[in-house]
């Protein structure tokens, strides 16, 4: 999948750019970034991000993909109307308004997200790697607990380890593997995740996995800026 940008402004270009790249990386998503050029049409059924401080998007530009405005008027959404576009995005835009606006575009780009696949009682299951929370080990097996709820697999944690990004993927420890993404908060009890569940951490293992942590809520908070990830 393709993202293409327009902006007028080359800064504001830069850092909607980096926001994008951010938001990639923490959903796994496979998407290509191309500057608007008028020889350059997005691709069909792509995103297009268009700067409507600059000027309104040649019908030609817009084509088959879809529609992301940017603005810093308050009278862009009445002003944009004919063009129909899946999002509206005010400027300056933030990390939390690109990802809000993307979330309520999940359909655009759900195609484009990575996958585990994990084979389960004879069934092939493709996970999106964004939905897996964390994994335990059982012996020689795993169990992946997800967004869509827990996945037994005959796949021992090493090799799943191996299948997915470093990262944003940790082994905290021996017995447990976490997306970092879905970690809520580190506290005495260890990591505490989106689904409920607290991943302990062993004495060893705590400092490098706090610094680990650290490093990625660093990243997090630089774009998003939400304070729903926390260490300490």
């Amino acid at each position: 999948m393709q993202f293409t940008i327009h902006m007028g402004d080359p800064a504001e270009r830069t850092a909607l750019l980096r926001m994008l790249e951010t938001w990639r990386g923490l959903t796994c998503a496979s998407v290509e970034f191309a500057d608007w050029t008028p020889e350059h049409r997005p691709e069909p059924g792509g995103i297009l991000f268009w700067d409507l401080d600059d000027c309104p998007p040649p019908v030609a530009a817009v084509g088959k993909c879809a529609l992301f405005l940017c603005s810093s008027s308050s009278g862009a959404a009445i002003a944009s109307y004919p063009l129909h576009p899946a999002g509206l995005l005010r400027k300056p835009v933030g990390m939390d308004k690109l990802w809000a606006a993307l979330h309520r575009s999940v359909k655009l780009w759900w195609d484009s997200l990575e996958r585990l696949e994990i084979t389960s009682d004879r069934c092939r299951i493709r996970l999106p790697l964004c939905d897996l929370v964390w994994v335990e080990s059982t012996r020689r097996n795993s169990l992946v607990h997800s967004t869509q709820g827990p996945i037994a697999t005959r796949e021992a944690l090493t090799a799943l380890e191996g299948r997915l990004p470093r990262g944003l993927f940790l082994r905290c420890q021996r017995s447990f593997l976490v997306n970092l993404r879905h970690v809520r908060r580190l506290d005495s009890e260890g990591l505490c995740m989106s689904d409920g569940a607290v991943v302990p951490l062993s004495r060893s293992s705590r400092s490098e996995v706090a610094e680990a942590y650290r490093q990625f809520c660093l990243l997090w908070d630089g774009g998003k800026g939400d304070g729903e990830t926390r260490y300490g």
